[in-house]
């Protein structure tokens, strides 16, 4: 059987535009390259779980615009159960306006809309499939009291969750035991330390502090120098694979949906980063956000020509 999932988060519709760079105050840059995708942390964790191999069950809410039925679609094409996708007629949907120059540099604006609507009330209806799952997935786009409620209904079924605790907004969620894995980049991990800085050097004390915090396992990756592992059976760095980054977009987001499977169907934590690793290697060498998720054969693919 497929692994069951259930994912709680947000969705963004993603405005991208590539300019020769980025314009300053009153400047106008032309000859951009535009493109619009979906995203969002919530969403992006959802693919990457159902192209994995998950059976996804999604907790979010879309708005009022005209991308809004597409985006409900794009899931849907993707494997994702639709139950649990709602709509608020009065708010758009959360969006988000990127500009990236020649050189990689960005700078981005979020509008959260309909995220917001994900009140505890519509997490509460889906406590059937969180019973039912192997895995919590959550993320911190959406309101924190919703974010609380699904841990608890988590913590009622035993039901572990994965925590991705991104972006850190002034640290209003509490860690602790309900929290079975927690999963943060170097820049997370400082701020919710009060470090001034998370390198591979330190990241073993970044872990150990988080893990104090009551989390199970803790999980800090450091972009090209890989993953480190803390867990109550022992502690790992696990390398990354070299590859050439062309966007770097929700390759973290990538990462979690694919560990989160590989939790669940049993691999143990070497494997399972490895693979995690892996679908996120994949994702940073394309252009996207959800167009650069892997499936399951192309994660198997990949790790098949690293032996």
């Amino acid at each position: 059987m497929r692994p069951h999932i259930t994912v709680v988060g947000s969705s963004n519709i993603d405005f991208i535009m590539v300019v020769p760079h980025l314009p300053g105050p009153g400047e106008t840059v032309t000859d951009g390259a535009f493109t619009q995708t979906f995203g969002g942390k919530g969403a992006n964790q959802a693919v990457a779980a159902a192209r994995a191999g998950g059976d996804v069950t999604f907790v979010t809410c879309l708005g009022n615009d005209l991308s809004a039925p597409v985006f409900r679609q794009h899931l849907i094409d993707d494997g994702i159960a639709p139950e649990h996708v709602s709509h608020d007629a009065s708010q758009p949907s959360g969006a988000a306006l990127i500009m990236i120059g020649a050189s990689g540099e960005n700078c981005i604006a979020v509008s959260p809309g309909s995220n917001n609507s994900v009140t505890p009330e519509r997490v509460h209806a889906a406590e059937r499939e969180v019973a039912s799952s192997g895995m919590v997935v959550l993320q911190m786009e959406i309101p924190v009291e919703s974010i609380v409620r699904a841990m608890d209904l988590a913590k009622k079924h035993g039901v572990p969750v994965l925590l991705n605790y991104a972006p850190v907004r002034g640290r209003p969620l509490q860690i602790d035991s309900r929290v079975s894995v927690l999963v943060v980049n170097e820049h997370e991990a400082a701020e919710l330390c009060g470090m001034q800085q998370v390198t591979s050097d330190n990241a073993p004390v970044a872990a150990m502090h988080l893990r104090k915090l009551g989390a199970g396992a803790v999980l800090v990756t450091l972009g090209a120098q890989g993953v480190y592992v803390s867990t109550p059976d022992g502690d790992m760095h696990v390398g990354a694979f070299p590859v050439r980054a062309v966007d770097t977009t929700a390759a973290g987001d990538t990462f979690c949906g694919v560990l989160a499977v590989a939790r669940v169907e049993g691999l143990n934590w070497s494997d399972a980063v490895r693979r995690a690793s892996a679908a996120g290697a994949i994702a940073v060498s394309r252009q996207g956000a959800q167009p650069s998720i892997p499936t399951r054969g192309e994660i198997d693919l990949f790790l098949a020509g690293q032996r």
